[in-house]
C-alpha cells in the first residue's frame, strides 16, 4: 500500500498470517477543505478535535530527522498530515472513501538505511477499513525510496488479517523508488516495489507542467505519474500528492483528491506515532517471516 503522500509554503496550512490486535478507530469526523483538525483518532484514544491543532507553517525545506536530503515533490516532515476524500467503487457499490496520511516521528533501520514510518489510514463508509505503515526515506540524491510496508485490514472495527508485508533485504525484496529526485517525462520506468514471487510494480513520469484544481487549492507545474499502468498520481511541489485516479475500467476503482493539509500538534503526533509503533510491533506476530528479525521501530532521536 503506497503511501502516497500545497504551491508555496505559505498556503500549506490553508501472504501474511492472521493475528489479534486492538480495534482500530471505527469512524472519523468529516473534514471539509478548510478543516484544520486531525481526521482520525488513533487506537489508543483521543478525539479528532484534541489531536490535530496545527502548530505553524510547514516548510518544504525542513528535513525529517535522519534523512540525507529533501524531495520537492514529497515533503517528509514529521507531523505533516494529508487528508484526501473521494470514492471507492466495487462493482455497482460506491462508498465514500477517505484517506489520512501522517508522517510520524518514528523510524526503523531497514537494509542499512534509516526509514521514517508513514501511517496510512483508509476509511470507507465511515469505518476504518485498513491501516498501513509505509517505510520511506530520502536518499542522498533526493529520491524518495520505498523500503517496505505493512497493512492491516479491519471489519466492523475488528482486526481481520495482515493484508501485506515486505521489507527491503528480506526474501529478495529490494529498495524501490516512490518518487525520483529529478522526474523527467520520457525517462525509463522506475521500480516502486519488487518482491520476488509476490509483487513487482513500476511507474513512469507522464508529464510535468500540468494544471490541476482540487478542493484544497489550484496548482500549476503539476507532476503526473503513471503507476503500474493502472492509476495516475498528481503531485505539487512542496505539497505531495494532490489526486489519484484510475487508468482502467471495471474492477475496484479508487479516486481521491486532497481536501486538507495540516501540521499536527505535538500531542497528535505522539498519539499517531504510538499507533505506528503498535502496528510495527504487531507485524512481528502477523508476518513473522518478514518482520520477526527486523530492528524494532522507535522514536526518532
Amino acid at each position: 500500500m503506497l503511501a502516497a503522500l500545497a504551491g508555496a509554503a505559505a498556503v500549506l496550512l490553508a501472504g501474511c498470517e492472521h493475528g489479534s490486535a486492538g480495534p482500530p478507530p471505527s469512524s472519523a469526523a468529516g473534514a471539509g477543505a478548510t478543516s484544520r483538525t486531525s481526521d482520525v483518532a488513533p487506537t489508543g484514544g483521543g478525539s479528532p478535535e484534541s489531536t490535530g491543532q496545527p502548530t505553524g507553517p510547514i516548510k518544504a525545506t525542513e528535513q525529517t530527522a535522519g534523512l540525507a536530503a529533501t524531495n520537492p515533490w514529497f515533503p517528509l516532515e514529521p507531523g505533516i498530515q494529508w487528508i484526501e476524500l473521494g470514492t471507492l467503487k466495487r462493482g455497482s457499490t460506491e462508498l465514500e472513501h477517505r484517506r489520512v496520511l501522517t508522517v510520524t516521528n518514528v523510524t526503523k533501520m531497514i537494509d542499512g538505511r534509516r526509514s521514517v514510518l508513514v501511517l496510512d489510514q483508509n476509511i470507507d463508509g465511515g469505518e476504518v477499513a485498513e491501516q498501513a505503515i509505509d517505510y520511506l526515506a530520502i536518499d542522498e540524491q533526493g529520491n524518495v525510496v520505498y523500503l517496505g510496508s505493512y497493512t492491516e485490514a479491519y471489519e466492523g472495527g475488528e482486526f481481520v488479517n495482515a493484508a501485506d508485508g515486505w521489507l527491503a533485504g528480506v526474501d529478495g525484496a529490494i529498495q524501490g523508488t516512490l518518487l525520483p529526485a529529478d522526474p523527467q517525462p520520457g525517462a525509463d520506468p522506475y521500480i516502486v516495489i519488487d518482491v520476488p514471487g509476490e509483487e513487482r510494480l513500476t511507474a513512469s513520469v507522464r508529464e510535468i507542467g500540468a494544471s490541476l484544481c482540487v478542493p484544497f487549492d489550484c496548482y500549476n507545474d503539476v507532476l503526473v505519474v503513471d503507476e503500474g499502468g493502472s492509476e495516475y498520481k498528481y503531485f505539487a511541489r512542496g505539497v505531495g500528492e494532490l489526486k489519484l485516479e484510475p487508468n482502467y475500467s471495471g474492477g475496484e476503482q479508487e479516486r481521491l483528491e486532497l481536501i486538507n493539509l495540516t501540521r499536527l500538534s505535538s500531542t497528535a503526533l505522539a498519539e499517531l506515532s504510538t499507533e505506528a509503533l503498535r502496528l510495527d510491533e504487531h507485524a512481528r506476530t502477523t508476518a513473522p517471516r518478514v518482520f520477526a528479525r527486523s530492528e524494532p521501530a522507535g522514536p526518532a532521536s
